[in-house]
């Protein structure tokens, strides 16, 4: 049988508050004479366990639901239950003192629903809870003076009803916190965000906290010495970014680096991040942090130059994923100048080519696989020996991009990027050797390129390109090893087709191609791609050479048309000074679609009509 008549708690109430109201209730007793009388351990009444507040509720009549949401239950070791949640022992503070002094003093009326009893409340331990969400000022929080203090008895840990008066009178408004309010909904039983949802109440508390401290407070602030004010903003504002999951998150620590690198500082994850990044590299205790270590982790990676088997939060980096000119350099040995010009004007980052920005980094593949062909190029001059051909023809093939430049647009590059990659060169010749016919004896009449150029009076480029497209029947090679000189056409087939295919003003997959700036997969896609009134964005003709074989061609003037209602993003970006990267980013933020698939053109393309103005 339970002590009668029942004794109501009061919403919010500790246990030990209502222990100490029921003391004087059933026995009149002082509370800590009650717990001897009943043979209760105060350590016991704190942080009871599950025998305890069974036995607590036979005693005083409540369901051991009611007095599980008014304690921490022990779980053992480092682990609590409160209110359905298990959390650690540092959720609730326990060895400090909390109180709203306007609570207490209304505590204090005789007609209050304790009846002139101060009350204690559970939510005032948790270490996230530091506003009064009535009266909206800050909670009063000290060390505790003693061990008894834990007990946290009202009436003896506060001071006098004056003293509280005047803590009212002279304390700021202080707004509840956006993660104050997730905590207490979520302990009441609402679901919130996701990601926050997803993990025990105390780690994604904290989470919140470290993120808006280093953006509230400073990166490197002495967290000690931060007051429960500039906590409860720094709470507030991690809130707003951790609500939102991973997105968010990334968006604050996007923030964090924007600043940095304002600065024009240099340095590694720890300096830019500061305690949030010593929060979860230096955890001695190995004490558990949530799933915010992987979402920091992974940025941290996407941003900054760490090199493989560097340890990040106690794992070891296994790929290097970006680079800044300055850590290419060092692996690459060529200057950091060359590579910054190089990664900007190949739109690999943002960014003006002849100022070197310390911390802008780039995709580490990417940047490594540029800066090696552009250590492995050979100039326009050297390309006329590489291939075999004169000087004025080598000056052709790069300039209408037969061979591309290493950085396509000559009038920014400079230095060892007006060369042309080996591999570039090598492509080209495989192209024009595999376009010919091996043979033992040349066929009569057939003449090497230049030759062929003089007699059929078309020029040596126009040749290269119809036999790169397959416009001539007969295309031989009896030397490979003569290169570009070695390669035979008859004059009279050249004169022919290109006379009567450029009156048509149609080219080639190869020439097209370059005409609007795909490679040669992308003008086929785009070929057989349809319009939303299922017409097409460019037609295919087709042409059988001398030797039967069937050749599609290409009409100049739909290309032209396309390239007129048509852009790149790759070209877009680099109109606004954006990396191709960032400026995807903001056009799928406006919901924008591209013509096609990723890359299926080799490139995006956008209606230039659906595009906004930056």
């Amino acid at each position: 049988m339970p002590l009668m008549p029942i004794l109501p708690l009061i919403a919010g109430e500790s246990l030990t508050s209502y222990l100490n109201r029921a003391a004087t209730w059933h026995a009149n007793m002082s509370v800590f004479k009650f717990l001897e009388f009943i043979e209760l351990s105060q350590a016991s009444a704190m942080v009871p366990n599950t025998d305890v507040l069974a036995r607590l509720s036979r005693l005083l009549g409540h369901p051991q639901s009611v007095f599980e949401n008014a304690t921490f239950l022990s779980l053992g070791g480092r682990k609590r239950s409160f209110c359905g949640e298990e959390i650690h022992v540092e959720f609730a503070n326990l060895a400090r003192t909390s109180y709203c002094p306007a609570c207490l003093l209304e505590d204090g009326y005789p007609d209050s629903p304790s009846r002139g009893f101060r009350v204690g409340r559970v939510h005032w331990q948790i270490e996230q809870i530091r506003t009064c969400e009535k009266h909206l000022i800050g909670l009063e929080r000290r060390k505790n003076t003693h061990h008894s203090e834990k007990f946290q008895l009202m009436s003896v840990v506060a001071p006098e009803d004056k003293v509280l008066a005047e803590a009212v009178k002279e304390a700021p408004y202080q707004r509840v916190s956006g993660l104050q309010t997730y905590v207490l909904n979520r302990l009441s039983g609402e679901v919130g965000p996701a990601w926050l949802d997803g993990q025990p109440i105390d780690l994604a508390a904290r989470a919140c906290e470290m993120i808006g401290v280093i953006l509230t407070a400073g990166t490197h602030v002495n967290l000690k010495a931060l007051s429960d004010a500039e906590w409860n903003e720094a709470g507030h504002v991690g809130y707003g970014y951790a609500s939102r999951g991973e997105e968010g998150i990334t968006e604050a620590l996007q923030l964090a680096l924007d600043r940095f690198n304002e600065g024009g500082l240099g340095g590694g994850p720890q300096k830019i991040f500061g305690r949030l990044y010593q929060w979860l590299q230096f955890n001695k205790n190995n004490k558990p942090v949530g799933p915010i270590k992987k979402v920091v982790r992974e940025f941290i990676l996407d941003t900054l130059p760490l090199d493989i088997g560097t340890d990040l939060f106690g794992e070891p980096v296994d790929c290097q994923r970006v680079h800044t000119a300055h850590s290419l350099s060092k692996k690459t040995n060529a200057h950091y100048k060359t590579i910054h010009r190089a990664m900007v004007l190949a739109g690999l980052m943002d960014g003006d080519p002849d100022k070197v920005s310390r911390n802008g980094v780039f995709d580490a593949r990417a940047g490594e696989a540029l800066m090696a062909r552009v250590q492995n190029s050979i100039s326009v001059l050297g390309l006329q020996e590489y291939l075999n051909c004169n000087r004025v023809q080598a000056q052709q093939l790069v300039r209408t991009g037969v061979v591309p430049l290493l950085i396509p647009d000559a009038k920014v590059a400079k230095g060892v990027l007006k060369q042309v990659a080996t591999e570039d060169a090598d492509a080209f010749l495989e192209r024009l050797l595999s376009a010919s016919t091996k043979v033992d004896e040349p066929s009569t009449g057939v003449m090497d390129i230049i030759s062929a150029a003089e007699v059929s009076r078309w020029p040596v480029m126009e040749i290269v390109n119809g036999i790169l497209s397959g416009l001539f029947g007969t295309v031989e090679v009896v030397d490979p090893d003569k290169k570009f000189k070695g390669v035979l056409v008859h004059p009279r087939e050249v004169r022919e087709c290109l006379s009567r295919e450029k009156s048509r003003g149609r080219v080639g997959l190869d020439e097209g191609a370059r005409i609007i700036g795909m490679p040669p997969h992308g003008l086929s896609a785009l070929s057989k791609l349809r319009k939303a009134d299922g017409s097409t964005y460019v037609g295919t003709y087709f042409f059988e050479n001398s030797k039967g074989v069937r050749i599609r061609l290409f009409a100049v003037e739909e290309l032209l048309q396309f390239l007129q209602t048509h852009i790149s993003l790759k070209d877009f970006a680099e109109k606004h000074w954006f990396s191709a990267k960032v400026m995807k980013m903001k056009l799928d933020g406006r919901g924008l679609v591209p013509i096609a698939p990723k890359y299926e053109l080799g490139r995006i393309w956008y209606r230039r009509n659906d595009l906004p103005t930056f």
